[in-house]
Parts: C-alpha cells; sequence; structure tokens
C-alpha cells in the first residue's frame, strides 16, 4: 500500500486543505446539540423568546460554515481522488507497455485490466477515506463521548456500554466478508477473459453454433462473481440496521434513566442534557459506523493495490533509451544462438547466419519451424537463452531498445490495425509524414484502388482492430506502415500470405523499387516469394538447415525441394 499512497505525495497540500475543511464542518456539527440544549434550558424553559431568537441566529451561521466546509472539503477531496486514479492508472498503462511477452502471459490481458480499472477503483477509496474521514471518524467519536460526559456522565456511559458490542459485530463481520470480496475479483478476472475471447472468436462462435455453450461459461463465472458480492453485500448491510437498533435502544434509555434521574431531583440533568446527549450518540454511532467501513474495506483495498504493485514492480523490458545508441547500417549477424519459451525444447536451436547491408534475404519453412521466433529475438522483444545478435559489429544486449525500433520497419504475423482513420494508421510509421507520403506508400502497397472507392479516401474510419477490412486490406496497410518509415532494415513476417499472387507480384516490384539497397528480410511460407531473394534460409524444427539461392537450394536441400514441389507440382526427381 505504501508504493500506491506515494501517488498522493503531489496533493498532499490540497489533501490536507480539505481535511481541515471537513474537520471543520465536524466540528459545527458537534457544536449544535450544545446550542440546542441551551435553547431548550434557557430559552424554552424560561420562555425567554429573545434568547431562542438569538441561539437560532447564531445555529444557522454554524450550519451555514459547516455546509461551506463540507462543500469546499469535498470538492478538494473529489479532485485529490480523480488525479490519484489518472496518475495510477496512467503509470499501469506506461508500466503495461514495457511488460516482457513472459510477464504478459503471467498475469495475462483479462486480469491487467482488471487492474488498471477495477483495483484503481477500489484504492481510490483510501484516498478519499484519508480526506474524508481520517479526521471525522475521531472528531464524532471522542468529540461526542466527550461533550457528552460533559452532559451527564452516567447517561454517556449507557452510549459506550455498546460500543464494544458493535465492535465485535464489525471484526465477525469482516472475517466473513474479505473471502467473498477477494473470490469476486478473482471472477471479474475470469469473466474478462471469456469476454474477450468471445469477441475475438464471434464468427467461430457463430459457425460452430456454440452460443449456448459460451454463454453458460459466462454464465457460471457471472454467477460465482454476483453470488460472492451479493452475500458480502448481504453480511455489510447488517452493520447499518444492527447500528440503529443499538442507537434508539440507547437512546430509549438514556430517556428513561434522564427522566428518571430528573423525577427524583437528581441534580444537573435537564431536557435539554438529555436531547444533547441522544444527538450526540447518534454521532458516535455514525462515527463507529463509519470506522467499521474503513476497518472492512482497508483490507480489501490493501488486496487491490498488492495486485496493481504486481503490475508496477514487474521487471518488465527496462527503459528503451538504457544502452548505446547508435545508428544502424543493416548488416546482421547470429552467433550459435538459441532461444527456448521455457519449455523442455527449444524453439530455435544454435543458428548462426550472416546478412550483409542491402541483401533480400527470405526465411521459408513449414509452420512451428521458429521463423516468427526468429523474427523476434531480431526486433529485441525477447533476449536469446544462448548466444549473440549482432547488429553492424554491436552485441544487440549492449544497444538500446529504441535503437532497434528506430532502426527496423516491420510487418509482424497477424497486422494489427488500429481505430482511426487510414491515414493515422499509416502515419503511426512516421507521425511526420505529410499527405503525399502518405498516398505514396499506399500506391506502393497496392491500396489506392481501395482509398478511392472509400468515403473520404485517407479519412475514412476504420473499426476497432479493423472489423470493417478484409484479410487482404489489413496487410496491405499494414505493409504502408511499414514502408512509410526510413529504416535500414526491413522485416515482413508472412505478411503477404492473404494477397492473391498478381496483387502480392506487383507490390513486391514497386517494394524493390522503394527500398532497394536496404536490407530486407521476408519470412514466408510461399516458395513464389522466397525464390527472388538474394539468400534464402531454410528453417525446420527450429533449426536453419541450409542457406543458398533459389537455384543451390533445388540441388541440394531436401526440405526446399519438398516444399518447391508441394507449391509448384514440380518434379521431386
Amino acid at each position: 500500500m505504501k508504493q500506491i499512497l506515494r501517488y498522493l505525495k503531489p496533493y498532499l497540500g490540497k489533501l490536507l486543505a480539505a481535511t481541515v475543511l471537513i474537520a471543520l464542518s465536524t466540528l459545527c456539527d458537534l457544536l449544535l446539540p450544545t446550542w440546542m440544549s441551551a435553547i431548550l434550558n434557557g430559552g424554552i424553559a424560561a420562555r425567554d423568546f429573545p434568547a431562542i431568537a438569538v441561539r437560532c441566529l447564531q445555529m444557522l451561521a454554524i450550519a451555514a460554515v459547516s455546509l461551506a466546509s463540507i462543500l469546499g472539503g469535498t470538492r478538494l477531496s473529489t479532485e485529490v481522488v480523480a488525479c490519484f486514479c489518472a496518475d495510477l492508472r496512467a503509470d499501469v498503462f506506461r508500466k503495461v507497455n514495457t511488460l516482457s511477452f513472459e510477464e504478459f502471459g503471467s498475469l495475462g490481458t483479462a486480469a491487467l485490466v482488471t487492474r488498471a480499472t477495477h483495483d484503481v477503483d477500489t484504492v481510490s477509496w483510501v484516498a478519499s477515506m484519508l480526506s474524508g474521514t481520517v479526521a471525522t471518524i475521531p472528531m464524532l467519536f471522542l468529540g461526542g463521548v466527550v461533550l457528552a460526559m460533559r452532559k451527564d456522565v452516567v447517561l454517556s456511559l449507557v452510549l459506550l456500554a455498546f460500543v464494544p458490542l458493535l465492535t465485535l459485530i464489525v471484526v465477525l463481520l469482516g472475517k466473513r466478508v474479505l473471502p467473498l470480496w477477494g473470490k469476486s475479483d478473482d471472477y471479474i478476472d475470469v469473466q474478462n477473459a471469456l469476454l474477450r475471447e468471445r469477441l475475438r472468436g464471434i464468427r467461430v462462435i457463430r459457425a460452430f453454433n456454440t452460443e449456448k455453450r459460451e454463454h453458460g461459461r459466462i454464465a457460471d463465472a457471472t454467477h460465482i462473481m454476483a453470488e460472492n458480492i451479493i452475500r458480502a453485500n448481504v453480511s455489510m448491510g447488517l452493520l447499518t440496521p444492527l447500528a440503529t437498533l443499538f442507537l434508539n435502544i440507547s437512546a430509549l434509555l438514556i430517556i428513561y434513566l434522564g427522566g428518571w434521574r430528573m423525577v427524583h431531583g437528581v441534580s444537573g440533568v435537564s431536557a435539554g442534557d438529555i436531547f444533547a446527549i441522544i444527538q450526540y450518540v447518534t454521532m458516535v454511532m455514525n462515527g463507529v459506523i463509519m470506522a467499521s467501513f474503513a476497518i472492512i474495506m482497508y483490507p480489501r483495498a490493501q488486496v487491490a493495490a498488492g495486485r496493481i504493485h504486481q503490475v508496477l514492480g514487474a521487471e518488465g523490458m527496462g527503459d528503451p533509451m538504457a544502452g548505446e545508441t547508435a545508428e544502424l547500417h543493416g548488416e546482421i549477424e547470429l552467433q550459435d544462438v538459441s532461444f527456448s519459451y521455457g519449455g523442455s525444447a527449444d524453439a530455435i536451436s544454435h543458428i548462426s547466419l550472416h546478412i550483409l547491408p542491402g541483401q533480400r534475404i527470405s526465411v521459408i519453412g513449414g509452420t512451428g519451424s521458429g521463423k516468427s521466433t526468429l523474427m523476434h529475438l531480431l526486433l529485441g522483444f525477447r533476449a536469446p537463452t544462448q548466444g549473440r545478435i549482432l547488429f553492424d559489429g554491436r552485441d544487440a544486449a549492449g544497444l538500446s531498445k529504441h535503437t532497434l525500433r528506430r532502426g527496423i520497419s516491420s510487418v509482424l504475423q497477424g497486422a494489427a490495425i488500429y481505430s482511426g482513420t487510414i491515414g493515422e494508421n499509416i502515419r503511426m510509421g512516421d507521425p511526420d509524414a505529410d499527405d503525399a507520403a502518405v498516398t505514396e506508400a499506399a500506391r506502393i502497397a497496392q491500396l489506392s484502388d481501395f482509398i478511392a472507392s472509400c468515403e473520404g479516401g485517407l479519412s475514412y474510419e476504420i473499426r476497432q482492430a479493423g472489423k470493417n477490412l478484409s484479410g487482404g486490406q489489413k496487410q496491405r496497410l499494414a505493409i504502408a506502415r511499414a514502408i512509410i518509415k526510413d529504416a535500414p532494415i526491413y522485416i515482413f513476417d508472412d505478411s503477404f500470405s492473404a494477397l492473391d499472387f498478381l496483387t502480392e507480384k506487383n507490390l513486391r516490384t514497386a517494394l524493390n523499387r522503394r527500398i532497394a539497397g536496404r536490407t530486407q528480410i521476408v519470412v514466408t511460407q510461399r516458395i513464389t516469394s522466397a525464390m527472388s531473394a538474394d539468400c534464402i534460409f531454410v528453417m525446420d524444427g527450429g533449426c536453419l538447415v541450409d542457406s543458398g539461392t533459389h537455384n543451390e537450394l533445388l540441388a541440394r536441400c531436401r526440405i526446399y525441394r519438398e516444399i518447391y514441389a508441394s507449391q509448384t507440382g514440380g518434379d521431386l526427381q
């Protein structure tokens, strides 16, 4: 919790001001019963109307001060809580962007969403409590008890008799409620995961007519979550009626004992005193209820803070600017590189290769041969478990991530399209590009006809994840985004799979003219996409089995010949 509360440090001045204002309002509330007691004792009993009027005006002034104080304090408190939540969410979002793929996998996307929304809202209650109740609770309790005892000690003891009993009930309710809230939080994660899975796979669900099964999965998680929340709220709901019951019983006893003491002539007890003590009993009970909610809610907020700290405390991929800053020129060398996702077998094993600046390289192989894993290593998304990756003779481990990102333009497997216009999606490769550069990148990516057919052209709005685009349009848009960026190295990871052969041929011809002299790496399963490369690397089972030109590999590499024969109908013999 300490790590989370440090986000309140910039707002300590406003937090203190809010606390003082709310404390002033509470103090005014404590004074009102005393003034009312004076009206009853000195005004009504003596039939002194001018004294009653003066006291009423004084009470009105106190109430006005209380109202102004509570409005000002609440405004400041709300502002502090809003800023606290905004800063905390921003840091969670920034940290999520630095997480490694392994950390993403261990936490899960659904849990990250919950931590940035539900858990932050839960923790914000602590910030609200610090300004709103940290002064109110002790002032209501101690001030009410002290002022009640000033009126009559014996009658005040009736009040104190019920406080331990109410405290015991709070402790018992807390032990019952906290596990219920913890379980409900876990199932919020489950519900988020199922909902995201359903939204991503809605077409498959409909195609296989499994809506009923998916509804059942989400319903089960929702029912468990709702059941725990309902049981927790019902348990918490017992607190208010029990406190009200004790309040009414104590008020009844005070009236009875006070009346008995007045009848028997006990000195110092008046109707005004009894009235004031009842009001103080109400205030003390309110303070106890507020303290009870705080006692129960704080452990829940502590759990939420721990979940948030799980994200903020993750190691991540570090500062992208940390490391040597250099300009890349396109030379790449892998020296005995291996990588494992944590299983018993390596995803890629003992790969050594050398790519010269300006070469056009193809990496070909079957599904699961390690092609995309190799590209992730080149982009710095993952670190090799063995061996070294060199760029222009420099070890990639010593280069800043910013250097790698700036020097490599890539289209990853599975085109990522974002909500916004076509122009905005293309400009992600170069935010400073003008409309002419965007139009040229779209032309090279064979998007000109599609853009011309769209209402608004480059300003055509794309839905989230490109829901209003076809697979080929998404790939070409991602390619346009990559080629608008001026970089010495271009990586295309299975980026032409959704294109027909003619469109791919036209795109590759225009692309080769655009990035001539730059290092170009094309990961593909298509033999036609690989055969024109200066050098082809053949991968199988995570190993680099051979490399060379198309004709050289046809002559000596069995795996390459099998790929060629299966796609072109050529004779293996």
